[in-house]
């Protein structure tokens, strides 16, 4: 086979999955950009240029502003505790231990259980009165109608949702670092928390901020928990309410499309942003030799 039957292969290959990107992925970005531009009246038939006014009117929103507020709050929380807990568990999982396939589905079974279903088993973990947390923990609060507590229950059950795929990617990480690396560092005395600090953290870099970039973007389109476990009569709504949901909102809600797609033209801005500050950092603390 000559090179140019091996390149025609290869793009072969890859067609579906790029075609599959520039439809549901590529166009709709340019194409919400485009709408942000316009104002459309009887269901988008009549559509009129008005340059940056849905921006104007955007940046001029004190609503908006609160909303970002909310989105970056959520992610400060959320990404560090999944960081950590996802490592803490990849790291035990690694470990020569009884059942750790058991262990290892258990912790997964999040990510393959339907959100609607996970929703309704925490809005009773987390009711006032008849609560399984109040209980345990002896206190008396109205976790999910709460403003003060609305945000802590949200990163809650981010954090018990996505803990079971970035383990798992952190556990890829772990197991392609080589063992030889471990007995070297034995016989130089590294053992317990020293052999973590001095081998496996800085090996593990690479992986981390991978996780942590994809954490990022996730945390910062969060929807669906508000969507279900807030729901849109809750009086802590706006306390949580999120750039994504102010989307929802504006868009199929009041149908005003091209103030939705300002809301998250602007969050793809910041995503963009967000991710760039990252690439630009990582050289002081990703280790890739």
């Amino acid at each position: 086979m000559n090179s140019r039957s091996r390149y025609v292969w290869a793009y072969a290959m890859i067609a579906p999955t790029l075609i599959g990107t520039v439809l549901f992925w590529s166009w709709p970005a340019i194409y919400s950009i485009y709408l942000s531009f316009l104002k459309s009246e009887n269901f988008g038939m009549i559509n009129h240029w008005i340059g940056l006014a849905n921006y104007e009117k955007l940046f001029k929103d004190k609503e908006f502003w609160k909303n970002l507020r909310n989105t970056l709050y959520y992610t400060v929380l959320f990404v560090p505790v999944t960081l950590v807990f996802s490592t803490l568990f990849a790291v035990l999982l690694n470990a020569k231990i009884k059942g750790q396939s058991v262990y290892r589905v258990i912790f997964f079974l999040p990510q393959v259980t339907m959100p609607a279903a996970a929703a309704m088993v925490w809005i009773v973990l987390f009711a006032h009165d008849y609560g399984l947390i109040n209980f345990v923990l002896g206190t008396d609060v109205a976790w999910i109608s709460d403003k003060h507590f609305a945000m802590i229950a949200l990163v809650i059950v981010g954090v018990w949702g996505a803990i079971g795929f970035n383990m798992l990617l952190i556990l890829a990480g772990l197991q392609g670092i080589p063992r030889s690396l471990y007995e070297a560092g034995e016989i130089d005395g590294a053992v317990g928390l020293r052999k973590f600090r001095y081998i496996t953290l800085p090996l593990l870099t690479p992986t981390l901020f991978f996780t942590t970039v994809v954490l990022m973007i996730g945390a910062t389109q969060i929807f669906d928990s508000i969507y279900l476990l807030i729901g849109k009569t809750n009086v802590a709504l706006p306390a949580v309410r999120s750039l994504v949901y102010a989307y929802y909102q504006n868009s199929f809600v009041y149908y005003d499309q091209n103030y939705g797609a300002a809301i998250v033209d602007i969050l793809l801005i910041i995503n963009l942003i967000l991710t760039g500050v990252q690439f630009a950092f990582q050289k002081k603390w990703v280790v890739y030799d």
